[in-house]
């Protein structure tokens, strides 16, 4: 009996040690539901903001704020953000998908922030996170997942002449992946990404990378995300008119249309 209690204590202090690490991601717990408001876009969903090529946006739970990548010119992400009532000043971390300007070049606009978590994939340029470490801010360099708040994690880092990584947010309703550009192949990412957490993906936003991708190919990448469960979709920035378009007639009233305003609610 001492032997097997003894056993019992070894197996609860593992479990409890790999929840306190992160655990992978099937260990995250669920934020019961997220907000996310695109701060940054090639087009403009409400009045009183300004469109520019690049992208951007806030995530927001119960339980902490994540600014998703920083856009190209920070006056832009400033005038978007305060039109939007957006306060950049209170935030948990930030999660920087790749090291395009267009992503990151917007950071200046958040001046000194010392301590604050950024996650940045490992490959980034080393002159990006240079320039980034200058805020004074925690830099955190990611190849595999890790956790970014409580129901948030990185994804693991994709790609090889260009890094890349995504958010994953876990909520009651499924994933929520939140995407840059998606170089390395927005399919791939995703297979990837629901294998590794083992849990249904319910929505992706953001970036695609579509823009120069024949039309064939975009039907087979539809079908894909119909495949994987996929329920809703936000495909905006580089992902291009026409796979927009695309998607937009398979998903119906699953799509979310961009640009800079939008905002997407899940399980609320």
């Amino acid at each position: 009996m001492r032997a097997a209690a003894i056993s019992v204590g070894i197996l609860s202090l593992v479990v409890h040690s790999l929840v306190a690490a992160g655990g992978g991601m099937a260990a995250q717990a669920q934020t019961p539901g997220v907000r996310i408001t695109y701060l940054y876009d090639n087009t403009e969903a409400v009045p009183g903001v300004r469109a520019d090529w690049g992208f951007a946006c806030l995530v927001e739970s119960r339980d902490a704020r994540v600014l998703f990548d920083a856009g190209a010119k920070p006056d832009v992400l400033t005038r978007n953000a305060e039109a939007l009532k957006v306060d950049l000043g209170r935030l948990d971390a930030i999660v920087l998908s790749h090291d395009h300007g267009d992503h990151t070049a917007g950071f200046p606009a958040l001046g000194p922030r010392p301590g604050l978590p950024v996650f940045y994939a490992r490959g980034f340029n080393p002159t990006v996170v240079a320039a980034l470490g200058k805020s004074g801010a925690k830099l955190v360099a990611v190849s595999t997942s890790l956790a970014v708040a409580p129901g948030m994690r990185t994804s693991d880092e994709f790609g090889t002449s260009i890094k890349e990584e995504a958010l994953i947010i876990d909520t009651p309703d499924g994933l929520v992946v939140v995407v840059g550009c998606s170089h390395p192949g927005i399919v791939p990412m995703l297979r990837q990404i629901r294998a590794s957490a083992r849990r249904p993906i319910h929505a992706v936003v953001g970036g695609f990378h579509l823009l120069q991708t024949p039309p064939a190919e975009v039907g087979g990448i539809v079908a894909a995300f119909k495949e994987l469960g996929v329920g809703r979709v936000g495909p905006t920035h580089c992902t291009g008119p026409e796979a927009i378009r695309a998607f937009k007639e398979a998903f119906g009233d699953g799509y979310i249309a961009g640009g800079v305003g939008t905002v997407v609610t899940v399980g609320r």
